[in-house]
């Protein structure tokens, strides 16, 4: 999902926001600028994960966008409020919300803003399972992905399907959409986004128990997550780690890849992943 901030994408890690929005004016040219204010501060308050407060901003900034019909930035407004929606766990809104701005970006007739809507549809239609649906909106996201310089919203769209076609098990479709999606990033000197896809591509080989391959992915990428200080990456890579060493057998390796992940659960607060993980390693242990 994504927030553009005058007109600069911000780049978030599985969701984006986009940023621009705003207050009271008396012109058109004060309700624009009024408007990415709104925005810009419901971007912020997002970031905080204080939803409510976000989504009020988004409100309002989609008010006076529409009030001078500023498409670019209602059809911003609009994704943001898809992406608070699906955060608050109301994916049926965050659909209608994402349809919306969907319809304007397809008056508008621009593949950034269309291929970044599209992948905010898939995501939510992926999340509820309904993965034929997720697929073809991924699939249009491509066609206007492909029109765009290789970057972040091609990498991303591919690494979408990749992440389809592994839910339905067919690992070599999946293996070749990550490969490209690995070199949009390469092509767009992306190195956080080559990170991902390895870790992705790590994933992938380890469901096919080819675990030297996997762990030469992962590897690559946890370095390169912990050089970013990407927390996110590398407690996906982490997780990713701690299974290799359990399928290999290797109880030490496990343990010591499991640890640190346990660490960034707790240091996060996240105590039902730490529950979880503490299990498997307690299960593993008992084997």
């Amino acid at each position: 999902m994504t927030l553009a901030v005058n007109n600069r994408w911000r780049w978030l890690w599985v969701i984006f926001l986009v940023a621009g929005c705003g207050g009271p004016a008396k012109t058109g040219v004060d309700l624009k600028s009024e408007a990415i204010a709104f925005n810009d501060a419901g971007y912020q308050y997002y970031r905080q994960s204080r939803f409510d407060l976000a989504q009020g901003k988004f409100e309002k900034a989609l008010d006076y966008n529409r009030l001078i019909d500023r498409r670019e930035g209602i059809a911003a407004n609009l994704n943001n409020l898809g992406v608070i929606a699906q955060a608050q766990g109301d994916p049926a809104q965050a659909r209608r919300r994402f349809q919306e701005a969907l319809a304007v970006n397809r008056e508008r007739g621009d593949p950034a803003a269309l291929c970044e809507t599209l992948n905010n549809l898939g995501r939510v239609y992926q999340e509820q399972g309904r993965l034929p649906e997720a697929n073809a909106a991924y699939l249009e996201a491509l066609d206007q992905g492909r029109q765009l310089p290789p970057g972040p919203l091609l990498a991303l769209t591919l690494t979408h399907l990749g992440d389809v076609a592994r839910g339905h098990k067919d690992y070599m479709l999946a293996l070749n959409y990550y490969h490209q999606a690995l070199m949009a990033d390469t092509g767009a000197k992306d190195p956080r986004g080559q990170a991902r896809r390895q870790e992705r591509l790590g994933r992938t080989f380890l469901d096919l128990k080819d675990y030297d391959r996997a762990e030469g992915y992962l590897k690559e990428a946890l370095s390169e997550f912990r050089r970013l200080q990407e927390t996110d990456g590398i407690a996906a890579t982490l997780k990713d780690l701690t299974l290799l060493a359990l399928a290999r057998g290797d109880r030490q390796e496990a343990e010591l890849n499991g640890n640190l992940l346990l660490g960034i659960y707790q240091a996060r607060g996240q105590e039902q992943e730490a529950q979880e993980l503490k299990a498997l390693l307690k299960r593993s242990k008992g084997r």
